[in-house]
């Protein structure tokens, strides 16, 4: 049985990278942006990061398979309903939407490189080692399931 042997939580790493945006517009003021509409641009993608999270969790729960992404290997069944009709990774796209959110807030640019490192990590620390253990678990459905459905959207 494969296991992944990251054992960093994904929330855990987007606080980090969270934290780190903040830290960044603090103390490197890069092209600050000031606007109104930003606000509620941060709004609007913080709110649907959050939505994409708990429906895609309250999914989990309604299959009654783990939520726990340190522990793929303890899934009982594919979830391929709801927002995992479109993406692999509802969970992981969500926190890149309140990651964006969070960017508008801070208003500058800088906080925006981060977004690329954030996904390239989840990619490398999270993602891929899920899809081995989810391909080793589910066979040939996993397989067919990640031919029809893009990893990110």
């Amino acid at each position: 049985m494969n296991k992944i042997k990251t054992k960093i939580p994904p929330p855990v790493i987007t606080l980090s990278f969270g934290l780190t945006m903040w830290a960044v517009s603090i103390n490197f003021p890069l092209g600050l942006i000031d606007h109104p509409s930003l606000f509620w641009i941060a709004i609007i993608c913080i709110g649907f990061g959050l939505c994409l999270d708990v429906m895609s969790f309250i999914n989990f729960l309604k299959h009654k398979t783990t939520v726990n992404p340190i522990t793929p290997e303890k899934a009982s069944k594919l979830v391929v309903t709801g927002f995992y009709r479109f993406t692999r990774n509802p969970m992981y796209l969500g926190m890149i939407f309140i990651l964006t959110g969070s960017a508008f807030l801070f208003g500058n640019i800088g906080s925006f490189l981060a977004l690329p490192f954030f996904i390239l990590t989840m990619n490398y620390l999270q993602i891929e080692p899920e899809e081995k253990v989810l391909e080793n678990n589910f066979g040939e459905s996993y397989l067919e399931y990640k031919k029809s459905v893009r990893r990110w959207i």
